[in-house]
């Protein structure tokens, strides 16, 4: 028996010396068979950060990439100032050029408008007896109008007339529930244009309301498209349909040089 504890302790003593510091301790035990058995404690392992992992920045510690807004900005106006256009001149040469957008901006801020505006004291005040059926014989064949829809009005020799002392030629139209404002546009070709007048009816197709100048601005004719009157009317309360009508039976002399004419187009829009 003495032999047998002086054998495990020599053993033990033994182990002890082989472990070698930074590689594990061993544990000597016995089963439940009886037999001695030795193990090795696996050593810790401390766990590696991976590469380029950042470290930890206080919310106090300034950042390295921080700049100021004003900065930026400034930056930003520069490189619009850098940008270029490339196009075909007309000789064929394909040019590039710098283009200031910053300039270009405070340009279209600043350049007048391309219209004139249409003074009320050129046109005369006028009075017209209109009767209460003038367009009822209209409304059967008038189209609606819905909000974002353009509707192309043209007078010829076959457009419908009002009823009263002169057979004046006209369009009806229906407007939906929700428009609330009207664009009217009378192109201008060469001097000549339709210089129409605009009636309002109620839901059963009296006259509510005349306009007898319908146009406000006066833009010219350019190399892409002819000049033309413009004018934009609030819709009221009660206003249902909208009857579009020339109020002379001939060709006349207007303002600005222009010549009334019977036949022509306009342009009507919803919003």
């Amino acid at each position: 028996m003495h032999k047998f504890v002086f054998s495990i302790l020599v053993f033990l003593s033994l182990a002890a010396c082989q472990s070698t510091p930074g590689q594990g301790e061993f544990y000597v035990y016995t089963d439940a068979q009886g037999n001695l058995v030795t193990i090795e404690k696996p050593q810790e392992q401390k766990p590696v950060e991976p590469a380029g992992t950042a470290e930890s920045v206080s919310p106090g510690e300034p950042l390295e990439d921080y700049r100021p807004s004003e900065e930026i900005d400034q930056e930003l106006e520069e490189k619009e100032r850098d940008r270029f256009i490339t196009y075909v001149d007309e000789s064929g040469q394909l040019v590039s050029r710098p283009v200031d957008m910053v300039a270009e901006r405070e340009a279209l801020s600043s350049v007048e408008p391309d219209y004139a505006e249409v003074s009320g004291g050129e046109f005369l005040e006028t009075y017209r007896t209109i009767r209460q059926d003038c367009c009822w014989h209209l409304l059967d064949e008038a189209e609606e109008l819905a909000v974002g829809a353009e509707m192309l009005i043209t007078f010829d020799q076959d457009s419908p007339v009002m009823l009263g002392d002169q057979p004046l030629k006209a369009k009806a139209l229906k407007l939906a529930e929700d428009v609330s404002t009207l664009d009217l546009k009378a192109f201008i070709r060469k001097q000549d244009y339709v210089a129409a007048q605009l009636l309002w009816l109620d839901e059963e197709g009296r006259p509510l309301l005349l306009i007898d100048q319908p146009f406000s601005r006066k833009y010219p004719e350019t190399w892409y498209r002819y000049g033309y009157l413009q004018g934009t009317l609030p819709r009221e309360s009660g206003q249902r349909h909208l009857v579009v009508f020339l109020p002379y039976l001939q060709e006349q002399p207007s303002t600005d040089g222009l010549q009334a004419v019977l036949k022509g187009e306009l342009l009507l829009s919803a919003q």
